[in-house]
């Protein structure tokens, strides 16, 4: 009967913390030239990866190790990282969730926008847009913009 109750806690807290990115498909709706414009209004400068982020999120604080291997592979292929807290930013009405990651490349195409990774801890094993930084890598630039996903997101 404890193991059954113990069960029942564990499902209920996992299930508390995996939510939808996006679940009204609010990012299908927003313009990329939108979505780029107002990301290049904090800083011009291309490439560049901007991560969206809201402090008061607790899923931030799982991010740090995912966020700084990002940053390492972004800088050695010459994008620029901008930290954007969406409560202070134009761009929050955009974003359904954080923490959220936008990729803008050299000619000003939006080349991913959606969440770090799905899973409970939104961990680099289970990342949503390494692809996209390797097909840039090889000249490849199509837009991805991810909407389904399920983790640790905090819904705006």
């Amino acid at each position: 009967m404890w193991l059954i109750w113990v069960i029942i806690g564990f499902a209920y807290l996992v299930n508390q913390r995996l939510v939808q990115f996006d679940p009204t498909h609010q990012l299908l709706n927003v313009p990329e030239q939108q979505l780029v414009a107002q990301v290049q209004q904090e800083n011009n400068k291309l490439p560049r990866v901007y991560h969206l982020i809201d402090e008061n999120c607790h899923c931030t604080s799982l991010l740090k190790e995912h966020r700084e291997q990002i940053n390492k592979i972004a800088i050695e292929d010459g994008f620029k990282v901008v930290d954007l807290d969406v409560s202070d930013s134009k761009i929050a009405p955009l974003i359904p969730a954080t923490p959220a990651i936008v990729i803008v490349g050299e000619n000003a195409q939006l080349l991913y926008v959606g969440p770090y990774a799905t899973g409970l801890d939104c961990s680099a094993d289970n990342s949503l847009f390494d692809v996209v930084l390797n097909n840039y890598r090889q000249g490849f630039a199509a837009s991805t913009v991810i909407d389904d996903a399920t983790g640790c997101y905090c819904s705006r």
